[in-house]
């Protein structure tokens, strides 16, 4: 059956055959004669090989040409396994039978379709592994990006951090070694009005002593003592009251700074404002601003007092260089039962909606280069949300002016 059967193709349908093995691509087949010069390639060797030239000695890959001519001259195939042919990678491997007659050697190959979707599968199983690692690998991008931007959020809390602290000592130290003299000189001081007090009631006791009446009338306008006792009490009460704002702003550093308070501690938060303005009162002036405090009773805060002083610094100093040509800043402090809310209200120039929403964003700043670190209100943010469990937002309008609102639990969970 298998002989009639080859017998009728051959003596009806040569011709057809002879068309299909020429134009199929899923079919190698490859005339060479010794020298590697193709006799007869049908289109499939032609798409893998990419033949033109008279040699094609070096498309040939495994085994080479030379392995090829060195097999032995026999009617059965004289090599059957893979044959990788190809001009440059990536090459073509097929599985083939390679028959040695007298100077010439035939190429039969095909395509093994079980072999052709083991190497699917393996390719898609491959692919499949580039994607999960493709996904790992973004995935792996975006925490690297998110560790890497907190890491610069928390070196830069750091080095505030330290500059605070820093900050803290010297004004502390500063305050301690100007606190010592101021008091020793004011005391002096009292000391210095009491006796010339006295030293001015002696000397009138002596001039009632005198007879000379005429003399002493002389030189008291010689030396004109009524002007010089009186400018001396002035002086003398002049320098009293400067050597007592000293003092005094050398307190409001203190209490500004409470470098001794960096634990948690409950204080009024009157206290704390109060001292913030004090500390920024010249700016203000210089400015030509004015404050407006409404407090509703005088509540009481569990927080961390310098650090508060700080975001309340921070929001005034923000107020202050948006009002360049003066105005105002309104502070209201309102309470419940378990809260309390601190609007900060200016008049100054207010923000634009696309800068509005990334104030609180790390190194935002809308100052020129060197004038601002833009941390100020970042760590606003991170003192009040993360250190207080409270929370912090912003109203403004372009040319309408500011105000930040506070919310404090009144008992912080420490």
């Amino acid at each position: 059956m298998k002989d009639t059967l080859k017998k009728i193709i051959a003596e009806n349908y040569n011709e057809q055959l002879s068309f299909f093995l020429n134009d199929t691509s899923g079919i190698y087949i490859g005339l060479f004669d010794d020298s590697a010069r193709l006799l007869y390639g049908n289109q499939g060797i032609k798409n893998i090989t990419s033949l033109s030239g008279e040699s094609y000695g070096d498309v040939f890959k495994n085994p080479n040409f030379q392995n090829l001519v060195d097999l032995p001259v026999k009617s059965e195939p004289a090599f059957s396994g893979m044959l990788t042919l190809g001009k440059k990678p990536p090459f073509q491997s097929f599985r083939a039978k390679i028959y040695r007659f007298p100077g010439q050697i035939l190429i039969l190959g095909e395509i093994d379709n079980m072999e052709m979707g083991l190497l699917n599968n393996e390719m898609s199983s491959l692919n499949q592994e580039l994607t999960n690692t493709q996904r790992a690998l973004i995935k792996e991008k975006k925490i690297l990006k998110k560790t890497l931007a907190e890491l610069k959020e928390t070196q830069a809390m750091l080095v505030h951090s330290e500059k605070m602290n820093a900050l803290g000592r010297m004004v502390a130290g500063v305050a301690h070694e100007i606190n010592n003299p101021i008091s020793f000189i004011i005391s002096n001081m009292h000391h210095l009005k009491t006796a010339f007090n006295d030293y001015k009631e002696a000397n009138t006791e002596l001039e009632k002593l005198t007879n000379d009446t005429a003399e002493n009338q002389r030189i008291r306008e010689t030396y004109d003592l009524d002007f010089l006792a009186d400018d001396t009490i002035e002086m003398i009460q002049a320098c009293d009251d400067g050597l007592v704002r000293i003092k005094k702003i050398v307190e409001n550093l203190r209490s500004f700074s409470r470098l001794d308070e960096s634990n948690v501690k409950t204080v009024p938060i009157k206290e704390c404002i109060d001292s913030v303005l004090k500390v920024a009162q010249t700016e203000l002036n210089i400015q030509k601003i004015d404050i407006t405090c409404n407090f509703e009773k005088k509540p009481v805060l569990t927080c961390y007092p310098s650090e508060l002083n700080q975001v309340f610094m921070n929001i005034i100093m923000n107020s202050i260089q948006a009002m360049s040509s003066g105005g105002n800043i309104t502070i209201h402090v309102t309470e419940d039962e378990k809260f309390i809310n601190i609007s900060f209200i200016d008049t100054g120039e207010g923000l634009p909606d696309n800068i509005k929403d990334h104030i609180f964003d790390p190194f935002f700043t809308t100052k020129p280069v060197g004038q601002g670190t833009g941390l100020g209100l970042f760590l606003a943010r991170k003192i009040i949300v993360e250190k207080h469990q409270g929370k912090i937002s912003a109203i403004s309008e372009a040319r309408k002016g500011t105000q930040i609102d506070i919310c404090l639990p009144k008992n912080l969970k420490v």
